[in-house]
């Protein structure tokens, strides 16, 4: 009895410390603006592994009177995601997913890219796609995804990126 009851305690523990994916696939992609937005297509799958394409990045020390690409940081890359950030992932998908959860402002501005993520769970897909994203979507989600795209990763191979989203 004693060793079932352990058993099953033990059980419960790791059950609760690994946390399942809450999605099969993400897709985020960004579009430029009038400015020094980068130009991003990441792809994260359930497995940690994600593959990135680069379009579009600026240096960041470019002046007012010229930007200037930065190619050591464009091109296509792919990496794994440690198990922290895969967890805190989980956790910012998971919000997203709440009903009534809102991520765009309503209105448009002109000088922004068009932000797309795309959730994936089994044949199921949920599309945000927003121009104007609400402080609370950018920076719990947008900036996370974005640093994701920022980190050090390796060189990879050319990968499809041309998907169209049917988000409306």
């Amino acid at each position: 009895m004693k060793n079932t009851l352990l058993i099953v305690i033990l059980f419960s523990f790791i059950g609760c410390t690994q946390e399942n994916p809450k999605f099969d696939k993400i897709i985020y992609k960004t579009t430029s603006c009038f400015g020094t937005c980068p130009t991003y297509y990441l792809q994260i799958n359930s497995d940690k592994t994600f593959q990135l394409f680069a379009e579009e990045v600026f240096k960041d020390d470019f002046s007012i009177y010229g930007y200037e690409l930065d190619s050591s940081k464009m091109g296509y890359f792919k990496g794994k995601l440690d198990d922290t950030t895969f967890q805190n992932l989980n956790k910012k998908i998971q919000k997203i997913s709440e009903p009534n959860y809102k991520y765009y402002n309503d209105g448009f501005i002109t000088d922004t890219p068009t932000i797309t993520l795309v959730i994936q769970r089994g044949g199921d897909k949920t599309c945000y796609q927003t121009n104007y994203p609400t402080d609370n979507f950018r920076i719990h989600v947008l900036n996370f995804l974005n640093k994701i795209c920022k980190g050090t990763t390796a060189k990879g191979e050319k990968f499809k990126t041309d998907y169209k989203f049917d988000c409306y």
